[in-house]
C-alpha cells in the first residue's frame, strides 16, 4: 500500500511531452540496457520482431508493423510498433506477461496517434492489468475481486480528453443492475457532474482536465497501480490509481476497492487500439516501452524547450 506521503512518487503516471523534438546528442536508440534493477520489462522495438511479446497470434502484419522513424526524440535510424485496426469493430494489441506478480507496477511507453486519427470515435487504449491474461478482454460485469482488475488510457470520444477505463472489484459508475452488469469506470470521470455517473466527487475532473490530445504528435505515457488492502467488503479500501501530464498530476484516486485477495496481483502490461465501429485507417505508433515496480520517468530530466508548458495547456483548456 501506498502511504499519503509517498504519493507524489508512486501513482498511476501518465507524462506527455511533445514532438516532434530536437535529437539529443548521444541518445540510445535502445535505453533497455540502461534501466536498473526496479525493471522487470523493456522494449525499445529494436529487436526486429516481435518476439518479446506474449501474444497468441503473434502479433502478424498488416495490423501489427515495425517501421523505421524518428520516434519521439527525433534519433535516425529508430524504430517503432505500428496498431491499425482493420475495418470496421475489433482491435490490434501487444500483450506481456511479466516474469512475477506484483502489488505495485508501473509502466511506460510512447504514444503517437497517427495524423488523420479521430478522437471522436469510440476506442479503447492500453494499460496494466491484474490476474490472467485470458480475462483481458471480458467486459459488461463486475469482477469478484479475485479474478481481475485493470485499466486502459483512451481519449473520452466526446471530447478528446486522457481518461483511464478500467474495470475493478468496487466499479459503480455505469452498474444497471445488482446482478453486477457493468462497463468501465473513468478517471477522471467526465460523464457528468454527479447526476448519474460521476456520483463520487473526489472521482471527478475537479475543473482541471487533461489536455485535449494531438494527432501526430508523441506522448509520454507513464501509469502505475497500487493494488492497496484486500477487503472483503471494501470497508479498508485504499487501491491507488493516478496518472501525471507533463509532469503535473492528475489523480491520485487513492480509494479504490481493487480486490478481496492478496493472491490477485499486478502481472499483466496490454498495449492495445480497439475500435467499437467505423474508423479511420490512422491507428497508434508505439515506441519505448518500460514495466518497472518503482517510478520511470520519460527520457529526460526535463520537458524539452519547445514542447508547451503545462501551465500553458492549462490555461488553453480551462
Amino acid at each position: 500500500m501506498i502511504t499519503s506521503d509517498r504519493m507524489g512518487a508512486a501513482a498511476l503516471v501518465f507524462l506527455m511531452v511533445a514532438a516532434p523534438m530536437t535529437a539529443l546528442a548521444d541518445f540510445p536508440l535502445d535505453e533497455c540496457p540502461l534501466g536498473d534493477e526496479n525493471w522487470v520489462f523493456c522494449t525499445a522495438f529494436e529487436d526486429g520482431d516481435f518476439s518479446v511479446w506474449d501474444d497468441y497470434d503473434g502479433n502478424p502484419a498488416p495490423d501489427n508493423v515495425l517501421l523505421e522513424d524518428p520516434g519521439p526524440w527525433n534519433v535516425a535510424g529508430n524504430h517503432v510498433a505500428r496498431l491499425r485496426v482493420p475495418a470496421g469493430r475489433g482491435g490490434v494489441d501487444l500483450i506481456k506477461v511479466m516474469p512475477s506478480t506484483y502489488d505495485i507496477m508501473y509502466a511506460r511507453w510512447y504514444v503517437q496517434w497517427e495524423p488523420g486519427y479521430d478522437f471522436s470515435v469510440l476506442s479503447h487504449g492500453g494499460g496494466i492489468w491484474a490476474g490472467d491474461r485470458n480475462m483481458l478482454s471480458r467486459s459488461g460485469y463486475r469482477p469478484d475481486g479475485t479474478d481481475r482488475f485493470g485499466a486502459g488510457l483512451e481519449p473520452y470520444a466526446s471530447n478528446g480528453r486522457l481518461n483511464t477505463y478500467g474495470y475493478y472489484r468496487g466499479m459503480y459508475q455505469d452498474c444497471v443492475d445488482p446482478e453486477g452488469l457493468c462497463w468501465g469506470d473513468r478517471f477522471p470521470c467526465m460523464l457528468d457532474e454527479g447526476q448519474g455517473y460521476c456520483t463520487e466527487p473526489q472521482h471527478r475532473d475537479d475543473a482541471t482536465p487533461p489536455p485535449v490530445l494531438e494527432s501526430g504528435r508523441w506522448y509520454c505515457i507513464e501509469m502505475m497501480f497500487d493494488a492497496g488492502t484486500p477487503s472483503p467488503d471494501g470497508s479498508t479500501a485504499d487501491g491507488v490509481l493516478n496518472f501525471w501530464i507533463d509532469g503535473v498530476e492528475q489523480g491520485p484516486w487513492d480509494d479504490l476497492w481493487l480486490r478481496t485477495s492478496a493472491d490477485l496481483k499486478l502481472s499483466v502490461l496490454w498495449l492495445q487500439l480497439f475500435h467499437h465501429d467505423v474508423h479511420p485507417v490512422a491507428g497508434i505508433l508505439l515506441d519505448n516501452v518500460v514495466v518497472s515496480t518503482a517510478p520511470i520517468g520519460c527520457r529526460a530530466d526535463e520537458v524539452p524547450a519547445d514542447s508547451q508548458t503545462w501551465s500553458g495547456v492549462k490555461a488553453d483548456y480551462r
